[in-house]
């Protein structure tokens, strides 16, 4: 083959995977702004304190038009616990962490996309992980949920700083529950499942390592001694 025809290939493959990588980069920023740009729908009051569950339920409402990739795209834009939008030009915005199901039987790891690292602790202390499966546009997609009580049991206890739960005889309106009729706050990405610690692989033992170590001390604090962090609030909320 003529040397100008391969080089001449070569260049044509090189532009096509950097168009490729563009869009890619721009879909990510576009699906990020339109779900920004539904903010004051999701959040009529403009506070979007402990919102996982609001940004949860208006993701899934819109299911229909979402494959499984672009579902999972979706919740990584938000911090369940804060209700802090997470913008991916952030770069890395998540950690490895781990969640007990509701029995505690099983441990899922796997990556929580959060605004600060409080978040992270406050997640594995007050949520538990569920197998939940949702109908979307390429079919049914089976995904590890972070639920907590319905804090609507007790409406007169629910923090005054969150105001985006719209309750009705003791039942949030607003929210999606998981088979267990916990509320659904945010998804574990990427997760692995463990019957018991022995069995993680190196790298989550590593990973969790750091994250645990930063979260000793917020772990082991009563919740109404915690100082710092949106997850203050979310704390109080999920334990209702």
């Amino acid at each position: 083959m003529d040397i100008k025809i391969i080089l001449l290939l070569i260049v044509l493959i090189v532009c096509l995977h950097k168009n490729k990588e563009g869009l890619e980069t721009v879909n990510v920023k576009d699906h990020f702004k339109n779900l920004m740009d539904k903010f004051e729908t999701i959040f009529p009051k403009n506070n979007r304190n402990a919102g996982g569950v609001q940004f949860y339920h208006h993701i899934y409402n819109n299911r229909n038009m979402l494959t499984k990739e672009l579902f999972m795209l979706y919740n990584t834009y938000y911090c369940g616990v804060s209700g802090s939008p997470v913008d991916p030009k952030r770069g890395n915005t998540y950690d490895i962490i781990e969640v007990s199901n509701n029995d505690n039987t099983k441990k899922y790891v796997g990556k929580y996309y959060r605004c600060c690292w409080p978040c992270l602790c406050d997640v594995m202390k007050y949520a538990k992980a569920e197998v939940f499966t949702v109908e979307l546009s390429d079919g049914p997609h089976e995904h590890i949920v972070l639920v907590i009580d319905d804090p609507c049991y007790k409406e007169d206890e629910i923090p005054k700083e969150v105001s985006s739960f719209t309750c009705e005889n003791d039942i949030t309106l607003n929210g999606i529950r998981s088979n267990s009729g916990k509320l659904i706050f945010a998804v574990l990405h990427e997760h692995t499942e463990y019957n018991n610690e022995d069995e993680y692989s190196d790298e989550h033992k590593v990973n969790l390592k750091k994250v645990k170590d930063k979260c000793r001390e917020r772990m082991e604090t009563d919740v109404d001694d915690l100082m710092g962090g949106m997850g203050d609030i979310f704390a109080k909320l999920a334990t209702i």
